[in-house]
Formats: structure tokens, C-alpha cells, sequence
């Protein structure tokens, strides 16, 4: 949470309020309606892709939807991406799969994007001349997505090597605690399985860069409501430096990295006024955060759960898999 407002002050801190206002009234709120069908375009993207990963396992669509939005709620009101948990223990609960398992599937999504993240970012610094900074953090991604791919790859080619030497270790602790973690480190492991499936592979892939063409799409929208004529290439910058935010730790919902990583590029790449920089990350965020909310909040409703039961998610990864899928 520190770090959060130190990265809000940081983006802030140079902002004439007084021009504020007069920014807001030249808005085109007619795009927020537009941002929010994009928004939720997205998020079916993303259900889809779920759906895929787990094609093993028979579930609903509505299932898949639902988990993905209601873990962008919990992601927005819970720090340390509580969220992934979240949508890894609302499939336990659905009785799709194993909690670890769900969860294997949610870090594998998470490797899926990073593919795309870095064809953005390598795309992004052939086109433009970005900041130090920019170009160090992007460095950083590309080595931190690439242990992830060979971290998978052991796990799934290497897999009798990586258990027999993680037993050693699970034997050592008394028996009951050795056999649920034997079972979640291979739950685990199966949800990452796709990579091991090249078509099946390919298609989530495929609609991984869907996903995050809409999520292009959302990002232009929100530029054309602040009348910044920006084209693919600027945009794709955007989402870039905005991807790699999302990466440094963070209190609920990326407040403070979103306005600064706005901030850094449109003011200090595209040279916009900060003013208009800083405007634009809290108005953006801001329907974001409220579109997630009213959704996300709805949708538990419908399902009849509690905000407080993401407590028990922390501690999904430790149950026995027989009695998450019966």
C-alpha cells in the first residue's frame, strides 16, 4: 500500500488542478458506454481461453465468465492479486476441478499473457525510443516470462524428476500434510498441461491475442474519450508500460501504478501534458474499477457468496483433491 501511493504521489505531483476541470468538461462521455462493452467483450475473451486451458474438464461457460470477472473483483478490493486465488477456489466450489489444479490453470493463463506482453513490448521498442526506465522494466519482463516458460516446460517434460525430488522434501512432514501436498503439487502440475497439447495449445494462444486486441480496443476507446488521436502503435506502447505495471506489487487494483505508468508514457514519451496524462489515468481506472465492481458485486450475489470467503482460497491449494471433485 506504501508502495501505491508513493507511485500516485509520484504521478500527482506535478498536476495543476486547476486545469482539471476544464479537461473533464471536454470529455466525450458517449465512449464510456463503448468502454464498457469492450470491457466485457474482454472478459468472454478471457472465459473462453479459461474454458480452454481446462478443456479436459467439463464446466459451463457462465462457470468459466463468471470466475474470470469475479476474480478481477476480488483483485480490486484484496491486495497480492488475492483474486487468482479466488477464481482458483470458486472452480473448487463449482466442483470443476481440484483447487490446485484451477489454480495451475490461472499461472498458466498468466504465461499465456506474458507471450502477448512481450510481442508488445518488443513490437513497442522498435517503434519508439522509450525511457531508461521503460526499457530496463521491459528487459525484466522478457527474462521474468521466460523463466516462467522454463519453469512450465520442467514441470511437464521433466515431471518424474521434479516429483521424485520435491517427494524427498513432502516426506519429511508428517503423513497427513506429505499426502495433500503430493496431491496438490500434481493437481498443480496438470493445470498446466496445455503446453504438452499443441493444437489445444495453439487455440488459447490464439485467443490470448484476442483477448488483448480487445483490451487495445478498450484502451483506444478511453484515448478517443479524451480526444487523443492516438493509432495502434501508440496504443500498443500504452498497454505495454501498463502490463509491466501490473507486475510490481501493488495495493488493491494497481492505485498509483496505473496513474504513474499513464503518466510515464503519455507525458514522458508522447509528450502530453501532465495534466492531461495524470487526468486521463484516474478517469480510466476509475470506470475500470466501478465497471468491475458493480459486475463482479452482482455477480456474487447471484451466486450467493460472501466477500469474506476469500479467506478460505489461501488455503485451497491444500485440499485433497477427492474432495474437490466428487
Amino acid at each position: 500500500i506504501i508502495l501505491s501511493f508513493f507511485f500516485l504521489w509520484l504521478a500527482l505531483q506535478k498536476v495543476d488542478w486547476k486545469h482539471v476541470p476544464t479537461i473533464l468538461a471536454s470529455l466525450k462521455l458517449r465512449f464510456i458506454f463503448l468502454i464498457c462493452i469492450s470491457y466485457t467483450f474482454e472478459h468472454l475473451a478471457r472465459a473462453v481461453r479459461w474454458q480452454q486451458i481446462l478443456s479436459e474438464r467439463e464446466f459451463p461457460f457462465k462457470t468459466a465468465y463468471f470466475g474470470v470477472v469475479i476474480g478481477y473483483f476480488f483483485n480490486n478490493i484484496l491486495p497480492a492479486r488475492a483474486g487468482e486465488f479466488f477464481r482458483a477456489y470458486y472452480l473448487k466450489k463449482k466442483k470443476v476441478a481440484a483447487g490446485s489444479e484451477a489454480f495451475g490453470s490461472v499461472v498458466f493463463e498468466r504465461f499465456l499473457d506474458g507471450v502477448v506482453i512481450v510481442s508488445l513490448i518488443v513490437f513497442s521498442m522498435q517503434n519508439f525510443k522509450t525511457t531508461p526506465l521503460i526499457e530496463k522494466a521491459s528487459i525484466s519482463a522478457i527474462i521474468f516470462y521466460c523463466l516462467v516458460l522454463l519453469a512450465i516446460l520442467v514441470l511437464q517434460f521433466k515431471r518424474s524428476l521434479f516429483v521424485k525430488f520435491s517427494s524427498l522434501f513432502f516426506n519429511l512432514l508428517p503423513e497427513k500434510l506429505s499426502n495433500r501436498l503430493h496431491t496438490s503439487r500434481d493437481s498443480f502440475i496438470d493445470g498446466l498441461s496445455l503446453i504438452s497439447k499443441p493444437a489445444v495449445f495453439i487455440k488459447a494462444l490464439l485467443m490470448s491475442f484476442i483477448s488483448w486486441g480487445i483490451s487495445l480496443l478498450t484502451l483506444w476507446l478511453s484515448l478517443q474519450m479524451f480526444s487523443i488521436d492516438f493509432g495502434f502503435s501508440q496504443t500498443a506502447l500504452l498497454i505495454a508500460v501498463l502490463a509491466i505495471g501490473s507486475m510490481i506489487p501493488s495495493s488493491p487494483g494497481m492505485i498509483g501504478i496505473y496513474q504513474f505508468c499513464c503518466v510515464l508514457t503519455l507525458n514522458g514519451i508522447f509528450k502530453l501534458s501532465n495534466d492531461l496524462a495524470a487526468t486521463f489515468g484516474l478517469v480510466c481506472h476509475f470506470i475500470s474499477y466501478i465497471y468491475v465492481l458493480i459486475v463482479g458485486f452482482a455477480m456474487l450475489t447471484h451466486e450467493g457468496m460472501r466477500v469474506d470467503e476469500v479467506n478460505a482460497a489461501e488455503n485451497q491449494d491444500l485440499e485433497n483433491k477427492s474432495s474437490a471433485i466428487s
